[in-house]
């Protein structure tokens, strides 16, 4: 067997059409590429407020557990309030 003809590009070429098979060409109606775009628009809304739903609330964790770490850590030198002296 002889391998299919190839042009420049590395891209099969697929020779000339079957004329029996051309009549099951029809085009693609309206109302089917609009129920394809609304399906694919439903999917891309869903996996949008699925990722924002879930991002969230970890999100606002985290804010929370930043700011009762640095209640109970806090960074500051103080001044020394049992002697009266002031630390530099």
């Amino acid at each position: 067997m002889s391998a299919p003809p190839q042009d420049e590009e590395g891209e099969i070429d697929p020779g000339e059409p079957i004329r029996q098979l051309s009549n099951f060409e029809h085009d693609a109606s309206d109302r089917l590429l609009t129920r394809i775009r609304r399906a694919i628009h439903r999917r891309s809304a869903l996996a949008h407020l699925t990722s924002f739903s879930a991002s969230v609330p970890l999100v606002i964790f985290k804010e929370f557990w930043l700011i009762l770490i640095e209640q109970l850590g806090p960074k500051r030198a103080r001044k020394d309030i049992i002697h009266g002296k002031e630390t530099s």
